[in-house]
């Protein structure tokens, strides 16, 4: 009955189309005349994120140091970043096959058809580290690849972060860590084209959301201006502002830990309904939420945990709507993949559901080398990425609405969300897929470069 009504009533205001992924993707489409393509967009569901988060995690992961064909991401593999595009799934991650402190880290790239199996790119990594250096020449260990594909210029946009300091003594303490955030574009997500500069003054895990209007917001781990603790960097999310994706401003400091976390790091937001959400990670000296935290009665022999938790917001600066205890905690099974750490999470959107990729560290103490062996020193690596989904109830909407025109003029009766284009003419041309409800309105163009003939065999 609920269902129906909405139907009739329509949805409401907050549900305006918003345009999740399109394919193919790229600045310009080349094909030939009589060659067909097929066109086609992915719209935001209309569904909120449950009250109760019940994550139904899959037993193994989905990429991993132990299930990798690739020898340069053997000692570590994490940090997930995943979109749709191009009618598939996209990771980029990062992975090294070398210590892990101060480690060099590489971007990797993987697609999979099904968001579960994944194929790891031929020519990973797609970036190293040192071609990274080179590319720069203002910082090194590469980290936390966060990408978004801007409908409006037709590009991939990716920021991340990468350490311009790190002094440490011989046992291992930390002594000055200094981290920005970089940014790169791409036509294609696989060649990267890096601005020279760092474009904030403190950065850790950049998270980016595109606005209606272009312009972006960045949540992302940050050092208070004149703070001299180096790891205060893990204890403040802040927000940030930019009209063009490259030139930031700071403007509040907006997450501390909170609850039974003595941390907060890693965040991802994302619109949930009117407001938004996000998911964020934090350590915690135990896996108890009533245990009394003082040296005398801690309830981990491992040393600390790290799960993820949840946080609410009307307008991205005011989180007052935090739960501050564990919404995907690590395994209650010793013996699993995520058993210690669970990390990272990165979440999309899908019909009737919410998808959870996240980076992931098992009980093992130390670290591994390339070979399987116990590595020397200090440190521990992550080796696991993740995938867990969240069931959501998805709303029907009838006034959504597609429309294509071809150089602006209406293309024959094609009212979906797909369309399977064979060009009759050669020439630059500009297909449009229209989005509209009863809200609002959104569209995507593909520009179209026809050769006269069909290419040779």
């Amino acid at each position: 009955m609920s269902s129906k009504k909405c139907k009739e009533a329509g949805p409401p205001e907050w549900y305006v189309p918003r345009i999740s992924a399109i394919g193919p993707s790229g600045p310009e489409i080349a094909l030939a005349v009589g060659e067909t393509v097929a066109l086609s967009v992915e719209v935001e569901p209309w569904q909120t994120v449950p009250a109760e988060q019940a994550w139904q995690r899959r037993a193994e992961p989905v990429l991993s140091t132990t299930n990798t064909t690739q020898d340069w991401a053997k000692v570590m593999l994490y940090m997930p970043c995943v979109i749709r595009a191009d009618g598939v799934y996209k990771m980029w991650y990062v992975g090294t096959s070398g210590p892990p402190r101060p480690s060099h880290c590489h971007l990797g790239l993987a697609t999979s058809t099904d968001g579960i199996h994944w194929e790891e790119h031929p020519a990973n990594p797609i970036v190293t580290d040192q071609a990274f250096q080179d590319a720069v020449g203002w910082g090194w260990n590469f980290q936390s690849p966060f990408v978004l594909y801007d409908l409006r210029a037709r590009i991939y946009r990716m920021w991340f972060s990468a350490l311009t300091h790190w002094e440490q003594t011989a046992d291992g303490e930390l002594v000055e860590m200094t981290q920005q955030v970089g940014y790169a574009e791409s036509p294609d997500g696989i060649a990267w084209e890096f601005h020279p500069e760092p474009v904030t003054r403190s950065g850790r895990c950049p998270a980016v959301i595109q606005e209606d209007d272009g312009t972006f917001t960045m949540w992302v781990n940050a050092r208070p201006a004149g703070d001299p603790d180096p790891s205060s960097i893990y204890g403040h999310i802040m927000l940030l502002r930019s009209e063009d994706g490259i030139h930031w401003e700071e403007i509040a400091d907006v997450i501390q830990p909170q609850g039974i976390y003595k941390s907060c790091v890693y965040p991802f937001v994302m619109r949930d309904g009117p407001e938004l959400v996000m998911w964020h990670g934090g350590h915690r000296e135990s896996l108890r939420d009533d245990v009394d935290f003082t040296r005398g009665q801690l309830d981990d022999a491992y040393g600390d945990w790290f799960d993820v938790t949840f946080a609410r917001s009307p307008d991205g600066r005011d989180w007052s709507a935090r739960v501050g205890r564990p919404v995907f905690p690590p395994n209650d099974d010793p013996g699993a993949f995520d058993a210690r750490y669970t990390s990272t999470p990165h979440v999309l959107k899908e019909p009737g559901r919410y998808v959870l990729y996240y980076s992931a560290r098992d009980m093992l103490e130390g670290w591994l080398q390339a070979d399987g062996t116990p590595g020397p020193g200090r440190g521990f690596a992550y080796r696991h990425i993740g995938c867990a989904t969240l069931p959501a109830r998805e709303h029907t909407d009838p006034t959504l609405r597609y429309s294509w025109t071809l150089d602006g003029e209406p293309f024959d009766s094609q009212r979906t969300a797909t369309l399977q284009y064979r060009p009759q003419f050669p020439g630059t041309q500009y297909v449009t897929c229209r989005v509209q409800n009863a809200n609002g309105e959104t569209s995507y163009t593909w520009k179209l470069v026809v050769r006269a003939c069909l290419r040779s065999s």
